[in-house]
């Protein structure tokens, strides 16, 4: 998995500085360098690895370092705060409250697997007692309403859909007034590419007309990013 490479990577390039004799500058900038090869590997973007790192190498060569710790132990602090940082602090939790309407809109590219998230996350919320619905927005990928509606039916929770119709905005417009006495309303769109503009822009003024409460990003968990 990427996320294991990763971690092995960004351990190898910690460790060396753990084995140094002396923690100078040299030190600090292989060890940049290192998390840098680390963090390109695994495919993140160039701008996001550039700013990082350029965080922890002046970070670690210029903050004052507090009493009572080494610098080898500044800088290991420096890496996992900057890290932990760039990952997220802390979880965002999703507040959702029985009859307060909560409407949830998927996006990703093709093949990310958004059809069968839209269908686990319904699972989710309805083991939890809250009444979800789902929505088929996707009238580009032919069968897509088909394979909803076959996941929905599974977990039976009711599902909203025009497979004969085009138009996503009226679709989701249509299936939030269906499903106005639902907690959780879950709306599956269309795989985005990063050649077909017609379909970002589908995704813009979707997401302008239903203002939904959330907006998930589905991807393949193997990519690295």
């Amino acid at each position: 998995m990427a996320l294991e490479r990763l971690g092995s990577s960004l351990h190898a390039a910690l460790r060396k500085i753990f084995r140094a004799s002396i923690v100078d500058e040299a030190a600090v900038k292989e060890l940049v360098r290192n998390i840098q090869r680390s963090l390109l590997q695994a495919d993140v973007n160039v701008k996001l690895v550039l700013d990082i790192s350029k965080r922890i190498e002046e970070r670690a060569l210029k903050e004052k370092i507090p009493p009572g710790i080494s610098r080898r132990e500044h800088v290991i602090k420096v890496v996992y705060e900057e890290l932990t940082r760039f990952l997220g602090e802390k979880p965002v939790p999703m507040k959702i409250e029985p009859g307060k309407k909560k409407v949830i809109m998927l996006v990703g590219i093709q093949g990310s697997g958004k059809t069968t998230a839209a269908a686990k996350l319904a699972r989710y919320f309805q083991k939890r007692g809250l009444k979800p619905a789902l929505i088929c927005a996707d009238t580009y990928r032919p069968g897509a309403y088909a394979q909803l509606q076959q996941l929905a039916s599974k977990i039976s929770v009711p599902l909203y859909g025009e497979p004969k119709k085009k138009d996503p905005v009226k679709i989701a417009i249509n299936g939030l007034k269906q499903f106005s006495d639902k907690d959780v309303v879950i709306i599956d769109t269309a795989g985005r590419h990063k050649e077909e503009h017609e379909l970002i822009k589908e995704m813009k003024v979707l997401e302008k007309k239903i203002k939904p409460n959330e907006v998930m990003l589905v991807i393949d968990g193997t990519i690295g990013q």
